[in-house]
């Protein structure tokens, strides 16, 4: 190594990555590994087994006569046995030397098992053993040559640290391997040379430990008065200390960076702020320049990371992201990208922002790369989908006909990336047409592959269920007629029976938006499909139960599109009427939505399915059956038009309802009508809210926690919907009921102002300035549950204020480097 390191080290390394010991070293098995730890002539299955005996202590003097235990001897028998088998021993014993002596005893069957165990253990203990002794060698030398020329080896640490690595987590070589890190980091650059022992410890614990054991050895977040008080004393912080100091002068060469960058990437992975974070950044920062060959992809990655956990780092970290993409390679840019597909929005506009630094001449137009832009492209967040179109149509990417790469996004942990998938492929479908059928298959065998035969044990797959169902809702623009019937059978023979209530409600809300676009030309199509399967015997209860709602739910959605003198309209709203009883609130929405075009057709029957619907919701014994008419009755009442409501005497019961001081049950129906109508009438029921506000101040501070619970949601729903008119009304009302004397007067009319944090943006900012002060008046309110609901108050108000600032306000406070998400950290 020291006359021709090159030559040496390529004759060393071609022996290294040949030797068949590294092979049989990975295919050993827990059991070759304990019988090679077991001692010659033990087994593997008896070592630690320790076989109790029952040995009566000489000194003990045992109870006599009528004191003795029942159950035991006392001495004199036992005296009596003794010489008894003694002298039946020696007789017997005679008889059996005479006879059997010049005869040899021959082995059991379990003492020669036992035997030839030993021999196959023997073998495997040799085999290993072998293994061990060669893998030893090899370490050590490659330590030696490390040391016989450390400038030679600096130039390879991160191309020998790959060989060592593996093997400091292996049961029989581990001690080898860590002496050959240590001399390898021997050859770091001088003074990080100096950390050698902590940097080589680091890196065996991390490669041995688990992830959450080695967060527990990093410092928590200190004070910077106690941290310059006490000195560095764990691991990770002495090696910091070493790196800050090894780079006042100047960033580190390029191979002793990337040999101890793992560690600083392994500090920057806590899911929280430590002390070391500010120390670990600036020296990463130190170590950007474009030509350097740095590990670019994982620094990227650790900072996206860094930039998701911590927000508060934006502006130091958004400028770090666009120097590493200057040197990105080819090869890196699918890896980098990987920043799209995180929950934040601001980390995956930071990485869309630092893409466009990556230079023309680094964009590979593979499918990963133009996958995962496609994704970005179709992005929930308007900013991101912007940026990311305008990458695309910078770098001249085409639409692929392979999509494998959205099908593995519909299953990704982030909502927004299925969400993104979704709609991506729908557009990508709109480009080519013809994979449509192809495409519906893939989806079908997804799903049935992700369902899987032990979802009673753990659903673990239905993230991937539920992005099939969003790919489902956004395709049914693109599908056609020919497509409708393999659809719906898919829906009604697996989807409608999944086991996880959001998939299931999903998968409804997919087929009703299908049959919105297309059921109107093709009744004759879907109605007999429909119908069959709710003509047809039950196999399973249980499973007929759930599909049947969906397909009672999809039969009305297409009944809309009958003639409304079509008899069958009658049979489908008696039908939906029976699923309103189901305990689920999407299936009640989507029943609620069906109910409303079908009522053009029961005009006639209006008076008794009003009066069906109000019985049902004030005095049904199941609460899921009362709020059920609660959204049946809402999508009656949007049916018949607003009149209806003072037409069937809807108003005045809700209202008698609410004064029921008999049954609470009454009141609290009356209040889920309440709630259904303000969210589905919208702003046409405003009249009807200001006018029965008083009522719902008095059951605030209902004796019955149900009542109270209603009512909070119905505030939450009329609040919602209120316009700046509206608010004008309420308000006064509202924060004169502070004055009052009774203190629970107080307390419903501080609840009610909380509410007011559900109003719209613009309705909330013009309130702000009064319902503000008042509630901090509140505070110091003589009640205690006054001042509980003041606070509780006022913290809903105050968290709606953070989202009065809109994305473009939110971004342009990011790019003008202020550190907005500082305050949100909390």
């Amino acid at each position: 190594m020291s006359i021709s390191p090159n030559d040496t080290f390529v004759e060393f390394e071609k022996h290294f990555i040949e030797l068949p010991d590294r092979t049989l070293h990975d295919g050993f098995s827990e059991n070759d590994i304990k019988i090679f730890f077991t001692s010659e002539g033990q087994l593997s299955t008896e070592q630690g087994v320790y076989v109790a005996e029952a040995v009566a202590s000489k000194n003990t003097k045992l109870a006599k006569g009528r004191f003795r235990a029942y159950d035991g001897q006392d001495a004199e028998p036992a005296k009596s046995d003794k010489r008894e088998s003694s002298s039946i021993g020696k007789r017997e014993t005679g008889k059996f030397t005479k006879k059997t002596a010049p005869v040899d005893k021959s082995k059991t069957a379990k003492e020669e098992a036992r035997e030839l165990q030993l021999k196959e253990e023997a073998s495997t203990r040799e085999k290993v053993g072998h293994v061990q002794e060669n893998l030893a060698l090899m370490l050590d030398a490659l330590g030696e040559l490390a040391i016989a020329n450390p400038v030679f080896t600096h130039g390879q640490l991160p191309h020998l640290v790959n060989y060592i690595e593996p093997l400091l987590s292996s049961p029989i070589v581990s001690d080898a391997a860590f002496c050959a890190m240590l001399r390898l980091a021997r050859c770091t650059a001088p003074p990080l040379c100096n950390w050698a022992t902590e940097i080589a410890a680091a890196i065996h614990v991390m490669s041995v430990e688990d992830f959450e054991a080695v967060l527990d050895l990093m410092p928590v977040l200190i004070m910077e008065e106690d941290s310059k008080k006490r000195p560095p004393s764990g691991l990770f912080e002495k090696i910091v200390t070493g790196l800050t100091a090894a780079c006042r002068m100047g960033p580190l060469p390029a191979d002793s960076f990337t040999f101890v960058f793992p560690i600083m990437e392994r500090i920057l992975l806590s899911s929280k702020k430590t002390s070391l974070h500010d120390d670990v950044l600036q020296i990463l920062s130190m170590h950007m320049d474009p030509i350097l060959p740095l590990p670019r992809p994982r620094m990227l990655s650790v900072l996206y990371h860094v930039l998701s956990t911590i927000p508060a780092y934006h502006p130091s970290v958004g400028p770090m992201l666009n120097e590493l993409c200057l040197g990105l390679k080819r090869d890196d840019l699918a890896q980098a990208l990987i920043g799209v597909y995180a929950k934040e929005v601001h980390v995956r506009l930071a990485c869309l922002t630092a893409i466009k630094c990556v230079p023309s001449h680094s964009v590979q137009r593979d499918l990963q790369v133009s996958t995962s832009l496609w994704i970005a492209v179709h992005d929930p967040e308007k900013a991101v989908a912007e940026l990311a179109e305008e990458l695309w149509d910078r770098f001249g990417f085409d639409v692929c006909a392979d999509y494998s790469g959205i099908f593995d996004a519909l299953s990704h942990k982030n909502h927004n990336v299925r969400a993104a998938a979704a709609e991506a492929l729908t557009a990508a479908l709109d480009e080519n047409p013809d994979k449509i059928q192809d495409t519906l298959s893939t989806l079908f065998s997804l799903y049935i592959q992700d369902l899987g035969p032990g979802v009673e044990f753990g659903d673990t797959n239905w993230l991937g269920r539920q992005g099939i169902a969003l790919a489902l809702h956004s395709v049914a623009d693109v599908l056609g007629s020919k497509d409708l019937p393999v659809v719906m059978t898919f829906l009604i023979s697996r989807a409608l029976a999944d086991p996880n209530l959001d998939v299931r409600g999903r998968m409804i809300n997919a087929g009703i938006l299908i049959i919105d676009k297309h059921g109107k030309e093709n009744v004759p199509l879907l109605f007999p499909i429909f119908e069959s399967y709710l003509n047809k015997r039950a196999s399973n209860e249980e499973t007929y139960d759930l599909v049947r709602e969906g397909v009672v739910i999809f039969t009305g959605a297409l009944a809309k599109h009958l003639s409304k003198d079509d008899p069958k309209v009658h049979s489908v709203v008696e039908k939906l009427l029976d699923v309103l009883n189901t305990p689920s609130e999407a299936v009640q929405r989507a029943v609620s939505d069906c109910l409303s075009p079908l009522m053009v057709s029961k005009q006639e029957e209006a008076q008794s399915l009003v009066s069906r619907l109000l019985d049902r919701m004030m005095k049904c014994e199941k609460y899921g059956e009362r709020r059920g008419a609660a959204f049946g009755l809402a999508g009656v009442v949007k049916g018949f038009r607003i009149t209806s409501l003072k037409k069937y005497g809807i108003a005045a019961t809700l209202q008698q309802g609410l004064e029921d001081r008999a049954s609470a049950k009454s009141r609290e129906g009356a209040l889920l009508g309440f709630e259904c109508l303000c969210e589905k009438l919208g702003r046409l029921f405003e009249p009807y809210v200001i006018k029965m506000l008083p009522l719902l101040l008095v059951s605030f501070s209902d004796q019955v926690l149900a009542v109270r619970e209603a009512a909070e949601c119905a505030a939450r729903a009329m609040m919602s919907q209120l316009t700046g008119h509206g608010v004008k009304l309420v308000l006064p009302s509202l924060l004169k009921g502070l004055e009052d004397k009774a203190w629970r007067t107080k307390q419903s009319s501080v609840q009610l102002l909380g509410a007011m944090a559900y109003c719209a943006p613009q309705q909330l900012s013009q309130c702000l300035p009064k319902i503000v002060p008042k509630l901090t008046e509140v505070l110091t309110d003589t009640h205690p549950k006054v001042q509980a609901a003041g606070q509780t108050a006022l913290q809903q108000v105050m968290l709606a204020c953070l989202f009065l600032i809109d994305t473009g306000m939110l971004l342009c406070l990011i790019s003008d480097g202020y550190c907005y998400f500082s305050r949100l950290e909390v």
